[in-house]
C-alpha cells in the first residue's frame, strides 16, 4: 500500500534516521536502541507512530527493533519504490509487513531515481510528518552526512530532535 498523507493516530509521531554504516557497530546500535528508542517504544502503542526510511543500516535495524515490540504504528517511506531498496531493506520491510507491523508504505516516486536528491526528499518527508526526530549519525558532530542534514532540517523547522551518535 502506498500513500503520502500523515499518519492517522493522534499521539506522538517519531521519525528515525541514521547512517547506513552499521555492520561493525551492531552492538553499539542495539544498546542505543534500548536506551533511546525503547523508552518511546514501550507503553501504550496508540500513543505514538514511527516513521522509518526503509534503507539499509539504521532504518532497517530500527524497523526490526520496533516491529519486535508493540511500539505503535510503523510507516516506512522510501525515496522511489520498495523494489528499488537494497535486498536487506526489502527483506526487513516484507518481514515486518508479514507480521502485520507495518501500517503503511509510502513510495515517494522521486523522478531522478535512487540518489542524493531522492534521499534528501525522503528525509525531509520524514521530518515534515513527525513531531520528534531521532538521529543515529556516525559522529557526535555535524560531518555533512545525510543524517546530519536531516537533523539540521528538523532544527530549522523548530522540530525537536535527539542525537544518539554511534561513535
Amino acid at each position: 500500500m502506498t500513500g503520502a498523507g500523515r499518519t492517522a493516530h493522534r499521539g506522538l509521531t517519531i521519525a528515525v534516521t541514521g547512517t547506513r554504516q552499521v555492520e561493525s557497530r551492531r552492538g553499539v546500535l542495539a544498546e542505543l536502541f534500548e536506551r533511546v528508542l525503547a523508552p518511546f517504544a514501550d507503553g501504550p502503542a496508540a500513543d505514538r507512530g514511527w516513521l522509518l526510511g526503509g534503507a539499509a543500516g539504521v532504518d532497517t535495524s530500527a524497523l526490526r527493533f520496533l516491529a519486535g515490540r508493540d511500539a505503535g504504528q510503523l510507516v516506512v517511506a522510501v525515496p522511489v519504490r520498495c523494489a528499488d531498496q537494497s535486498a536487506d531493506a526489502r527483506e526487513a520491510i516484507e518481514q515486518a509487513q508479514a507480521a502485520g507491523r507495518v501500517e503503511r508504505i509510502v513510495e515517494l516516486g522521486h523522478p531522478e531515481g535512487i540518489g542524493p536528491a531522492a534521499f534528501t526528499t525522503r528525509n525531509r518527508w520524514l521530518v515534515d510528518h513527525s513531531d520528534l526526530v531521532i538521529g543515529f549519525p556516525l559522529t557526535g558532530t555535524d560531518d555533512g552526512s545525510g543524517t546530519w542534514e536531516t537533523l539540521a532540517y528538523a532544527a530549522g523547522l523548530g522540530r525537536p530532535y535527539l542525537v544518539a551518535p554511534l561513535t
